[in-house]
């Protein structure tokens, strides 16, 4: 395994979670940290997942990688229970997103005795406006989560996917903060992060880019279902994202609440 590539990075950016609820019912969700810039030089990690993930639990439950001399132990995992509370404080059931601010849970962890690897992603990855408007209509986007629950659970590595935009990212899909996938999406996928990264070479309004590109550009909510009833529901292969600048604005409101 190659630690420093990029690609494999991203394989410990993601975090299966998996609650019970009040009613005893059982469900699972993806999360991930986000490296929030509150200041010019200070940042506040915060576990990311949708709002309905952790709606109405009673247990949120996650599992990290161990790690030794700043490597993966993919063999060895460390389960950590998540204040249930504390999730649904800070969360917006309009957006679909719930944050919770991980630094004292794994400060916790480490005061444990037990270590543990995993990647951020940061804000400055984050599409600016100019760069959104050289993105082109369609353009390849790559996930990473945990659909229907499904991971490698013997090297705690998650399923990577990949896909395409089915409405521009510079849109607002029906004057929301979102835009659709064309990409398999299915439950335990939600609060996966949504990225373009492409390897070699990329184009945009001025041509072919030689060189790797990568953007976190959102997280996914939801999986478009046709409803109709004359016949079963059934998936129609599209993916709703909720923009990484609802994200950003999510957080803004979050941090004038708290202090950390």
């Amino acid at each position: 395994m190659n630690i420093d590539n990029i690609s494999t990075q991203l394989l410990f950016t993601t975090f299966p979670i998996w609650v019970e609820r009040e009613n005893g019912q059982n469900s699972f969700g993806t999360g991930f940290i986000f490296n929030y810039k509150a200041e010019e030089n200070k940042f506040i990690p915060f576990l990311i997942t949708n709002y309905h993930v952790v709606e109405n639990a009673k247990r949120i439950i996650t599992e990290f990688v161990k790690g030794e001399d700043n490597k993966p132990q993919t063999k060895d995992r460390v389960k950590v229970e998540l204040d249930a509370n504390k999730f649904l404080n800070f969360s917006s059931n309009e957006l679909d997103i719930s944050a919770i601010p991980i630094a004292p849970i794994i400060n916790q962890v480490l005061q444990s005795g037990k270590n543990i690897f995993y990647r951020v992603i940061d804000s400055n990855i984050i599409p600016n406006k100019e760069q959104l408007s050289e993105f082109s209509a369609i353009e390849e986007i790559t996930f990473i989560g945990y659909p229907n629950g499904l991971y490698d659970s013997e090297n705690m590595l998650p399923i990577v996917r990949r896909g395409i935009t089915a409405t521009p990212l510079w849109n607002d899909f029906n004057n929301k903060k979102k835009f659709l996938i064309d990409a398999g999406v299915y439950p335990g996928s939600s609060g996966s992060p949504v990225f373009i990264f492409n390897q070699g070479s990329y184009s945009t309004g001025n041509g072919i880019t030689l060189g790797t590109r990568l953007m976190f550009v959102g997280m996914l909510s939801d999986s478009v279902v046709r409803l109709d009833n004359n016949t079963p529901s059934y998936f129609l292969g599209l993916g709703g994202v909720i923009k990484s600048e609802a994200l950003i604005d999510f957080l803004d409101s979050v941090v004038k609440t708290i202090k950390i």
